[in-house]
């Protein structure tokens, strides 16, 4: 491949052709999906973006684009040669806007660095997840990120205000202005987010700020039984409007944690779920609590812990965070996001184990997620990286309860051939066809979301 124009695009400190320096990028997180690439393109700015698409386009050559890599479905690994395209030195904070709360950033940027930069300005990113200090804004936009506080804030495509991208021809479309109204057409930022990158490589994005709470408390509670615990998330979800988070894991993923990072358990209890809660507001929060339907729980279980400084909410929060980096320590899991109705979890938390041993009675299972939401991660240990049984079953069982089959990792490569579980073919063809407008050679992101 002559490579000679991109090197003139983007200089010579822009472009990485050394296998082994390419390899971090070629691999993704859960080390399930790799590949290989000629080169990885590092642009700094959205003109030389567009300027290597249209070379891009141009030539019929494949680009597959890059935040943080640290994706789990394979959405951004060349799996098949491509280019790899990485934001990951676009990472200047335009503008944080006091008067409006609005942040303008540029796609590398981490989430964990949007996060600091506005709350150095009083406000707060509501996006957030454990990957907050690599997981970059671009990334987060392309799998319209959910993270722990959906429950209060919403995913990521709600904090959109304005975005600048670049199709698949190498034209920059889309606007920052940031206005709160404007009807003017189909939503631009709405379309994009979630599209893994298949439509147009975001650049830039103006996003709303929200201001932070007053007091903070995380409060542990244990259970004897998941069911126990959702009848407290329901109660939680109706009496409490403080409420930021509501995660929920089980006792053999508590026991990973405790034992791959040599941490005490936060009791000395075999217990059936465990819920960590985030509460957020006006100072206040223990009295408004202890004046809720939940005080009289509280008040009588043996398993409770309350987090009110930083240390102590860390602390607590670790047996949740945790969990990704533990379970991946133990071996190359597959991971299977999906999303249940209310009622509906307490029936695939029990009875997904089932369903994995009818095919092999050898694995290991870990949940865990946000209660809150719904949204629950499947574990499972065991099955080699390319044995795709359990995964199919586990998918179809999700639909067939009414869920969804991705609630925040998005589609990629993992699960590509099984869309149909959760749209029609009416649907997909509507989405072909969206994909041919932005991109019509068909060089963005090829195989993810759409099977090749």
């Amino acid at each position: 491949m002559e490579l000679e124009s991109l090197i003139t695009i983007l200089g010579s400190g822009g472009i990485v052709t050394d296998p082994s320096l390419n390899s971090a990028y070629t691999v993704d997180w859960t080390r399930r999906y790799s590949g290989n690439t000629p080169a990885v393109l590092l642009p700094k700015t959205t003109e030389q973006v567009s300027q290597v698409v249209k070379w891009c386009y141009k030539n019929s050559v494949a680009l597959v684009p890059q935040g943080g890599n640290t994706g789990m479905v394979g959405g951004a690994t060349p799996v098949n040669g491509e280019l790899v395209l990485s934001l990951k030195r676009m990472t200047d904070i335009e503008e944080v806007d006091d008067a409006t709360g609005q942040i303008v950033t540029q796609a590398g940027t981490t989430l964990g660095d949007v996060q600091q930069a506005a709350s150095r300005h009083g406000w707060k990113y509501p996006v957030d997840l454990s990957a907050r200090d690599s997981a970059s804004i671009g990334g987060t936009i392309a799998t319209n990120a959910g993270g722990s506080q959906v429950l209060r804030y919403g995913n990521t495509r709600e904090q959109i205000l304005g975005l600048e991208a670049v199709s698949g021809t190498g034209d920059v479309i889309g606007d920052l202005r940031g206005l709160s109204k404007d009807n003017t057409g189909y939503h631009l930022p709405g379309l994009l987010c979630g599209s893994e990158g298949t439509l147009a490589v975001v650049t830039k994005a103006r996003l709303r700020l929200v201001k932070p709470p007053k007091e903070e408390l995380s409060i542990l509670l244990g259970f004897r039984s998941l069911i126990e615990a959702l009848s407290i998330v329901e109660e939680i979800r109706k009496s409490l409007e403080d409420v930021q988070a509501c995660e929920v894991f089980f006792q053999n993923g508590l026991d990973l944690v405790c034992e791959k990072f040599e941490i005490a358990p936060p009791w000395n209890a075999h217990l059936g779920a465990y819920l960590l809660v985030d509460i957020g507001g006006q100072i206040g929060l223990e009295e408004r609590i202890s004046n809720s339907p939940l005080s009289a729980f509280l008040n009588t279980s043996n398993f409770v812990a309350y987090g009110s400084d930083n240390l102590s909410r860390k602390k607590l929060w670790q047996y949740r965070d945790l969990h990704t980096e533990a379970i991946s320590a133990a071996g190359v899991p597959h991971k299977l996001d999906v999303s249940l109705p209310h009622g509906k979890l307490n029936e695939f938390c029990n009875d997904v184990q089932e369903i994995i041993n009818t095919i092999d009675n050898e694995t290991q299972l870990f949940l865990f997620g946000h209660a809150g939401d719904g949204n629950i991660h499947v574990n499972v240990l065991g099955p080699s990286p390319e044995d795709l049984e359990i995964d199919t079953a586990v998918l179809k069982y999700v639909a067939s309860l009414g869920g969804s089959i991705s609630a925040e990792h998005g589609i990629g490569r993992a699960k590509a051939h099984h869309l149909n579980l959760n749209r029609t073919t009416q649907e997909i063809d509507i989405f072909r066809e969206i994909k041919a407008a932005f991109d019509p050679a068909g060089i963005l992101n090829p195989g993810t979301i759409f099977p090749q």
